[in-house]
């Protein structure tokens, strides 16, 4: 079966929270997000043993770390040095001194603004991480950042638009991470320096809905975003041909 619940999309480990898999949503071809494929999540930093060998056995062989240098400090990954995965780091608020959210970014009115900067301003920190996809074309792919929500989001995002996923379905695997997160958000909230960037921690569906509607009015879709940063249109139907069934 093609199709996914969010249940079985819904990788069930002992201290990973937020992790699932990209796989099982229907695209406006009539085709279907690929399993095993691409994996979403929050930062591993407290994986068991059994959680790195429950995703190894899922399929992953590829782990890309989305955090800044100050993250990692403090929730050092357990991949990093983890036999059998390939391992990197793609900071996409491209700040190594930023917490949850870069000092930037809180100018922004909302979580949609914040996405939206990091549209036009981490455009080659997307190529970046593009082309390591592009790299492993079979492999199982998981990346993350602390909440797995925001710079997560935004990849996976792309990622569902990419092969033409409904609009609907991509704002609601957005919309919920922060559900997924109760467990985690007093621990990601300490790692805040006021109380007001702890409004950074919410997913409502709204803050996906404003990106989707900048990304449609300024490239009009994910894969004219990809050529935009500099993929090759081949690289992008081969995303599109492994990420899909």
């Amino acid at each position: 079966m093609l199709y996914m619940t969010r249940e079985e999309r819904q990788i069930q480990l002992e201290k990973m929270v937020n992790t699932r898999d990209l796989g099982g949503y229907e695209t406006q071809g009539g085709m279907y997000s690929r399993a095993h494929k691409y994996i979403r999540a929050a930062a591993p930093t407290y994986a068991t043993s059994k959680d790195i060998q429950t995703l190894k056995d899922y399929g992953v062989k590829v782990v890309i770390d989305l955090r800044s240098d100050f993250e990692k400090e403090c929730q050092p990954n357990p991949f990093q040095n983890e036999k059998d995965i390939d391992y990197y780091e793609v900071n996409l608020f491209d700040s190594t001194k930023a917490t949850i959210v870069p000092e930037e970014v809180k100018t922004y009115k909302d979580l949609g603004g914040v996405y939206i900067y990091m549209l036009e301003g981490m455009k080659h920190k997307f190529k970046e991480l593009f082309d390591i996809f592009v790299k492993y074309p079979y492999e199982g792919v998981m990346f993350h950042c602390s909440a797995g929500k925001d710079r997560t989001g935004v990849t996976a995002a792309l990622l569902l638009d990419l092969i033409g996923c409904h609009e609907y379905d991509i704002v609601k695997d957005y919309s919920e991470s922060y559900e997924n997160n109760i467990d985690i958000n007093a621990s990601l909230a300490q790692m805040m320096d006021n109380e007001e960037a702890k409004q950074y921690l919410k997913s409502s569906p709204r803050y996906m809905m404003e990106l989707l509607d900048y990304l449609r009015e300024h490239y009009g879709s994910a894969k004219e975003y990809l050529l935009e940063i500099g993929l090759k249109n081949e690289e992008i139907e081969q995303l599109i041909e492994n990420f899909t069934i």
